[in-house]
């Protein structure tokens, strides 16, 4: 187990460091580490470093990172390994939130000040969370929630704010059209450390919060009826932990737009060498989705430079033959109902 967690850290490293050193301007290693350690170099490397890769690097990181600790509670709380922020459509209410925000204003603005970003927030938030109570009121059965519902009606949910999305992007000023529809097919081209100042302590704080009550999520795997035996509070966690899987999305969806399968493959990859009860679990699911969402960036800017392609793209040819290997492997266990865990 031990092994496998410093590969994890060294994976993060070697991505890290080919994320710095890629690109249409190519750094080489010794350059590098004159950068990090106070070394001379030209103005140009200079620049380039520390205006575009290295904040470029760090908001990635955060992206990746939060969006795999929302997948690790959605998919806790919904009892199924393959669950996805996408699939329950938080993804997309956020995304619509978001956009409406764009065209209410009239402007995409690439550097957010503090007041738009908490304003863009508020909105995404909004979208992120409808979609959740709408998911939740169709799901209920009696006083519980079923949670194949839950899933199905997620799917179904997905799709409807994606439609309202992509019609709100038309009614956007033709000038924005064309950065507002890339950001929501997935992009972090226009990162800034003014975006990752504001992302920063939205994500600390929620994730620390998740560290925090780990134990309490991991409970929650468990049926509901076991968990009224034992007198645990369900009802109040699930919605608390839903709510900070809502922020975690959201936060993200403002900066990267909607990022497929980093929500799936992170939690789900840690899992496979992590117990559920480590205490490092949510902080190692963290550290695998920082790797995945870099490692997807440099391909995004790199592939063929210098366009780039969207983030969604390059997760999609990831993240896709791995659940279709996850689900041929593991079809002969399934009984018809969504997977417990």
């Amino acid at each position: 187990m031990y092994k496998r967690i410093v590969f994890s850290i060294l994976a993060f490293l070697l991505v890290a460091s080919l994320s710095l050193s890629m690109g249409s301007y190519h750094l080489s290693w010794s350059e590098l580490s004159r950068l990090l350690f106070g070394g001379i170099v030209s103005e140009q490397a200079y620049l380039i470093f520390f205006s575009f890769r290295l904040p470029r690097l760090v908001l990635a990181a955060l992206v990746g990172g939060s969006l795999a600790v929302a997948g690790y509670i959605i998919q806790t709380l919904s009892r199924n390994p393959i669950a996805d922020v996408g699939l329950l459509g938080i993804n997309s209410g956020a995304a619509c939130g978001s956009v409406l925000y764009f065209l209410l204003v009239g402007a995409y603005f690439s550097e957010l000040k503090h007041y738009q970003y908490a304003s863009l927030l508020m909105f995404g938030l909004i979208g992120a969370c409808l979609a959740i109570f709408l998911n939740l009121f169709l799901s209920f059965r009696g006083s519980q929630v079923h949670m194949t519902l839950f899933l199905l009606n997620g799917i179904a949910i997905n799709l409807g704010f994606s439609a309202i999305t992509t019609f709100l992007s038309l009614k956007i000023n033709p000038e924005d059209y064309e950065r507002v529809n890339q950001w929501i097919e997935g992009s972090i081209a226009s990162a800034s450390w003014e975006t990752t100042r504001n992302l920063l302590p939205v994500v600390f704080i929620t994730v620390l919060l998740v560290v925090l009550t780990a134990k309490r999520l991991a409970v929650l795997r468990f049926q509901d009826l076991h968990l009224l035996n034992i007198g645990f509070p369900y009802g109040r966690w699930r919605l608390f932990f839903l709510l900070i899987a809502a922020v975690l999305v959201s936060a993200t969806v403002f900066v990267a737009g909607s990022v497929a399968f980093i929500s799936l493959l992170a939690p789900h990859l840690t899992l496979l060498y992590l117990d559920r009860r480590s205490p490092i679990l949510v902080p190692i699911i963290f550290l695998n989705g920082m790797t995945l969402a870099v490692f997807a960036d440099i391909v995004a800017k790199n592939l063929f430079s210098p366009n780039e392609i969207p983030l969604n793209a390059v997760m999609g040819a990831i993240g896709l033959p791995y659940l279709i290997g996850l689900y041929i492997k593991n079809r002969s266990k399934t009984d018809g109902t969504s997977t417990q865990i």
